[in-house]
């Protein structure tokens, strides 16, 4: 992250008309290369804290967003590139891993840097909103550095998985718990220390290797630590054991890859580490409340 002392990036010329609706002004610069916006299931009641939309969008030179008296919350995570920020008259060039928080209410405003942007963007609104970034200390908050990478992105795949499914009457809680989720991933508590190298390689290597029939043992033996100091690690940084963790890993890949119609539910089993199919159908019901079999449909059904 680097403080930007020239504004000359934010300037327009000239300020085009606003495209905004309901007071809201929004001045925009078109210049993208892909966009994809899911929309999440609204609720039928004001509901609290949840999470409207997620976009996914690859800016190219030139494109230029800027907006005022908007009522939501967007937090803006730069995957690769460089994002150029501006907000309470401070301005920032971000890079991949970093997020700025666009606070309800004032003006925000952001642009491509030099080579283009990819980023994702998460709105978030609900009655509850401004009161949660008060107390939280979140709404004096206008960039954030490079977090737990892997844990903000694994928060934004699910909730890139929640828009994609059917709408269902478990939808609007989960959405809750994500936002809640997301949003206290975003605090930097005081006096937290830092992932060990060797738990961030491990984890690394849980994360591109989940079929890996992983035992405790050599989890513990790449850390250079006893299986327990292992669990008391993961507990400590992760909030969850090594197992549960591999566990996770392994039902979201299924998810993935019964999208592909080619694969056989047994197919998706042993590429997730089950021999036994009846095993991952077990584990993934208790998990996501619907049989592999039956999520498929569900995905054939929205498709």
């Amino acid at each position: 992250m680097k403080i930007l002392n020239d504004l000359s990036s934010f300037q327009w010329n000239p300020l085009p008309a606003s495209i905004g609706t309901n007071n809201v002004e929004i001045f925009h610069v078109r210049s993208r290369r892909s966009y994809r916006m899911l929309l999440l299931q609204p609720g039928t009641l004001d509901y609290l804290l949840w999470i409207s939309c997620i976009c996914e969008v690859h800016l190219l030179d030139k494109a230029h967003y800027m907006r005022r008296l908007a009522p939501f919350l967007s937090i803006e995570y730069v995957k690769h590139g460089s994002l150029l920020v501006r907000q309470r008259g401070r301005a920032w060039e971000l890079e991949p891993g970093e997020i700025f928080i666009m606070q309800p209410h004032i003006e925000s405003e952001f642009a491509s840097g030099k080579g283009g942007c990819e980023k994702i963007s998460v709105l978030v609104t609900g009655s509850l909103l401004e009161s949660f970034l008060q107390k939280t200390g979140l709404a004096e908050m206008d960039v954030v550095p490079r977090l737990d990478v892997l844990h903000i992105e694994k928060l934004l795949r699910e909730i890139t998985e929640l828009a994609e499914e059917t709408p269902s009457n478990t939808a609007l809680p989960r959405n809750s718990l994500l936002t809640f989720e997301l949003l206290q991933s975003l605090r930097i508590p005081p006096g937290v220390s830092e992932m060990p190298d060797k738990i961030v390689e491990l984890r690394d290597k849980l994360e591109e290797h989940p079929e890996h029939d992983w035992s405790q043992q050599e989890m513990a033996n790449l850390c250079n630590c006893s299986c327990n100091h292992l669990v008391r690690l993961f507990k400590k940084h992760l909030g969850t054991t090594p197992r549960q963790y591999l566990l996770e890993l392994r039902m979201h890949r299924a998810k993935h890859l019964l999208a592909d119609k080619q694969l056989s539910i047994k197919e998706i089993s042993a590429r997730i580490g089950y021999e036994n199919a009846f095993n991952f159908s077990a584990e993934f019901h208790k998990r996501f409340g619907t049989s592999p079999s039956e999520y498929r449909k569900q995905l054939s059904l929205f498709a």
